[in-house]
């Protein structure tokens, strides 16, 4: 595995693929698309450094601002990890620890608590999925998603950035209704009729980077907790990917932990026979 003084002088390796000047598809979401393949490839080793925004708009043609908005989105889904004056590098592989709790939102959570957050949508549409976000969701890479990018206030005060990426085929609804004030859990249930059941959660440390720090009102590389995971319907399939980023100074995640039956007990441990 590269350091980061390793990729730091290493020449990158070179990223498969080119961008389509004539498709509809946006050029950062093409560029994200290639970075992320070649992340998942092994083109881009974890711990490698990715080539400077200078190298990216000089290879693709394509201006700073397409190479940023393809890099901090990298960023916020946790495949790159960005470090002032050296550039930016994949990251490696986390070590994960499984934390149970109950089913429900943000907004469910802080509603039992009689606590109101005001909410302002960033982006409600259809994209491409990307390769990583098919693979969260299980789908092939020719279906489309529902975007939804919202950033949430608590007393008037930036709290969170919250995305979510949904099947177009389960949530093209979604795009007709207001999401400035709704639960996206009620309404997959209340509004699309669909039932949860299950789902996936991951919390880890970052440093936000400049778009981050700039809708969380906090300073760049600030500590934030990024709460992350699938949640899943009934019959299986995936509904949602969804990337949450939290003021590291606002936010805290409790849970309730339960012994499980049969557990081993510390004196009956040290008291057991060791096997030669």
């Amino acid at each position: 595995m590269l350091s980061l003084q390793d990729g730091a002088e290493r020449e990158p390796r070179t990223i498969p693929g080119t961008i389509d000047k004539a498709s509809p598809v946006p050029y950062y979401y093409q560029l994200l698309q290639l970075l992320e393949r070649a992340i998942a490839s092994g083109a881009l080793a974890p711990g490698e450094k990715i080539p400077t925004e200078a190298v990216l708009c000089a290879r693709y043609k394509v201006s700073r601002t397409v190479v940023r908005q393809a890099l901090s989105d990298l960023d916020r889904t946790g495949l790159v990890t960005r470090h002032k004056g050296k550039g930016t590098f994949v990251t490696s592989p986390k070590v994960s620890e499984f934390v149970a709790q109950s089913l429900t939102s943000l907004h469910e959570d802080l509603s039992a608590r009689g606590v109101r957050l005001e909410t302002k949508v960033l982006r409600l549409e259809v994209e491409p999925v990307s390769p990583h976000v098919a693979q969260m969701l299980e789908l092939p890479e020719s279906e489309q998603i529902v975007l939804l990018e919202r950033l949430r206030f608590l007393g008037g005060e930036p709290l969170v950035v919250t995305t979510a990426h949904m099947p177009y085929s389960l949530c093209a609804p979604i795009l007709d209704l207001d999401m400035s004030d709704r639960s996206l859990f009620e309404t997959y249930e209340g509004e699309l009729g669909h039932k949860l059941h299950r789902g996936t959660r991951a919390i880890e440390a970052r440093a936000a980077d400049a778009e981050v720090a700039q809708q969380l009102g906090v300073a760049e590389g600030a500590p934030v907790l990024v709460f992350s995971g699938v949640t899943y319907l009934e019959d299986g399939r995936p509904i949602e990917y969804f990337v949450g980023v939290h003021r590291g100074d606002r936010s805290r995640f409790e849970t309730e932990l339960f012994r499980p039956p049969g557990a081993v007990d510390a004196e009956s441990a040290r008291a057991a026979p060791v096997a030669s």
